[in-house]
């Protein structure tokens, strides 16, 4: 039978694995039975195909009317669902390749589902709308950049001046802040790599997922231009995967480090708040009925999130000379407003439940099921803030970020070196030989300025 810390870590690994995999296999079976294809491809079937190909933007009139991407013709949804089959598609859409689009990705998508079912087509649904269809306009000619258009464009396409201070932290972000916080998070994994400790192991990691999760996010944003639903999925994983995992590592510190809530052979740090203690007479604990009151407190903070507001924004803008498209795709907002709240919600749930219900040391199962559910709901908390401060200026959205991220790393790596000689038995010697070879200080005023 495997021992208790062995059943503890596949149980980490079983809801790490289930919870990553969940919205990937969500997303097949919504799309990967609707035929697909991104602004680009759209574009290029438009240009030349034969059956000949037109694009259909199923909005309402009224939202055609305000704005539509040029040549294409208005056939909303509401229409489209009720045609009962291919005789009753519009005369300039029979004998042709529908390509349909909408503000976002959603409606047209259902859209192409109804005409798959009464025989109607071939429909294909253009990925992101009209959301994801700006960032495929051009770079400019010359200096017109108000009026930045495509061939198949928009008109007058959303543009919006960057002043150079955010030039230069839209590329300080990328190009300074982010390397080195990756390099401090490999730096943070190498310090802790022999940590045997349960809060060191869950903070390395959490660290070893942020790391994944940020390159993901680099692959995406140098070699997709953040276009890739893949990339900015594992980035997002990585991110509630790593929140989840601190989030145990402080829960843990705090229990094994100061509270000693957990340990049976030891007096809890809040013994004399509860005047008599679970482990020495038959009373209830203080601080498990405590988090029978939090517990619920977060799930209903957890309901922020799916009630907030899409943020559909996306403009185009230039970077030093460079176009650039800032938007926060709806399919990648759904992950965040949608998944991880309702993730954590399961997870909070069943913490409660263990606590409530759990006869024999619920404690430790509860840390796991209470962190698993704070990972998702941190991520999908943050992203939902930075949205609704900085929807209208992506660059500031996406600094902050980056900075918020640095400050994290920077913060480990403080706390980690302010209790070194408690974290890190013989760490001290360690490092004054370290510093001693490298010359920078003499033996003797090392040693002075170290406690022994």
């Amino acid at each position: 039978m495997p021992s208790p810390s062995r059943r503890t870590s596949l149980a980490v690994a079983a809801i790490v694995f289930v919870g990553t995999a969940i919205p990937m296999v969500l997303y097949w079976l919504l799309l990967g039975c609707t035929a697909t294809v991104t602004p680009e491809e759209a574009k290029c079937l438009l240009a030349g195909h034969s059956p000949p190909a037109a694009l259909v933007d199923v909005r309402t009139p009224q939202r055609f009317s305000a704005g539509h991407i040029e040549g294409a013709f208005n056939w909303p949804l509401e229409k489209v669902r009720a045609a009962t089959g291919p005789n009753q598609l519009p005369t300039e859409l029979r004998g042709k390749t529908l390509l349909l689009v909408c503000d976002v990705g959603l409606a047209s998508r259902l859209a192409v589902w109804h005409l798959g079912q009464i025989g109607a087509g071939p429909a294909i649904h253009i990925r992101g709308g009209i959301q994801e269809w700006l960032r495929s306009a051009p770079q400019p000619e010359g200096r017109q950049w108000d009026r930045w258009r495509t061939p198949a464009g928009l008109g007058s396409f959303p543009f919006r001046p960057s002043p150079p201070i955010e030039q230069a932290l839209a590329v300080l972000s990328y190009f300074l802040i982010k390397p080195i916080y990756m390099l401090l998070s490999l730096l943070i994994v190498a310090v802790l790599w022999r940590s045997a400790a349960a809060d060191l192991v869950a903070l390395r990691w959490g660290t070893i997922a942020f790391f994944l999760g940020e390159s993901a996010c680099a692959v995406n944003y140098f070699g997709y231009k953040e276009t890739s639903y893949l990339w900015e999925y594992l980035h997002a994983a990585g991110m509630f995967v790593c929140f989840g995992f601190i989030a145990y590592a402080v829960l843990e510190a705090v229990d094994s480090r100061i509270l000693g809530l957990s340990d049976p052979d030891r007096r809890c740090a809040a013994a004399r708040l509860c005047g008599a203690c679970i482990k020495h007479a038959g009373v209830p604990c203080g601080l498990q009925r405590s988090f029978c009151v939090l517990i619920p407190a977060v799930m209903l903070i957890a309901m922020m999130v799916p009630t907030a507001d899409w943020r559909d924004t996306s403009y185009n803008t230039l970077i030093f000379g460079e176009p650039y498209n800032y938007g926060h795709l709806r399919a990648f907002q759904q992950v965040e407003n949608w998944y991880c709240p309702a993730a954590a919600m399961v997870m909070l749930i069943a913490s409660l439940l263990i606590l409530l219900f759990k006869r024999r040391e619920p404690i430790p199962a509860a840390k796991i099921a209470f962190a698993a559910g704070i990972g998702p709901l941190g991520f999908g908390m943050f992203r939902m803030l930075l949205g609704a401060a900085y929807d209208e200026n992506r660059v500031w959205f996406l600094f902050w970020e980056e900075a918020t991220e640095l400050l994290l790393m920077l913060g480990i790596c403080c706390l980690l070196w302010i209790f070194r000689r408690g974290l890190f038995p013989g760490f001290d010697p360690w490092f004054r030989s370290v510093i001693a070879f490298l010359g920078i200080e003499s033996q003797s005023s090392l040693t002075d300025g170290v406690d022994t």
